[in-house]
């Protein structure tokens, strides 16, 4: 009688057991959008500027995904190397520049407009920091 107990409970175990396994891995409401919303968030274009010397700079597409019809706004800043529109920023690609302060001033940032599919009339904008930490003399541009 007691071995049938034991069999009993055990089998009431295995089953608390299997269900609990079974309602934790589905997903509670809303759950699924937001994972869709995060999987886009990390493919959307995310851009990052790096600088590299004095007046040397990387403008990177760290997204999954292309941006398009980007824009530069330099603003007063020279850019004496580097296309400021491009058709098409694909992730994981750099573009490089050559930036020149003005005379009469700084240029704190640099604002990157751009869309998410071709044609799209939404812009979006990026503002990026310039690091305009004076740079030693020794260094070149």
């Amino acid at each position: 009688m007691t071995v049938v107990v034991l069999l009993i409970i055990a089998v009431v175990v295995v089953l608390v057991l299997a269900a609990t396994v079974v309602f934790a891995r589905q997903p509670t409401s809303g759950t699924g959008r937001i994972a869709r919303y995060r999987r886009r968030a990390r493919s959307a274009p995310m851009f990052r500027l790096e600088r590299l010397s004095q007046h040397r700079y990387v403008l990177r597409n760290d997204g999954g995904t292309p941006a398009y019809d980007v824009r530069l706004d330099t603003a007063d800043l020279t850019v004496t190397e580097g296309e400021t529109h491009l058709r098409e920023f694909g992730p994981r690609h750099a573009e490089h520049y050559l930036l020149i302060q003005p005379m009469h001033g700084r240029v704190a940032d640099l604002v990157v407009r751009w869309h998410v599919r071709p044609g799209d009339d939404d812009v979006q904008v990026t503002p990026l920091p310039l690091d305009i930490e004076a740079a030693s003399e020794g260094q070149d541009a």
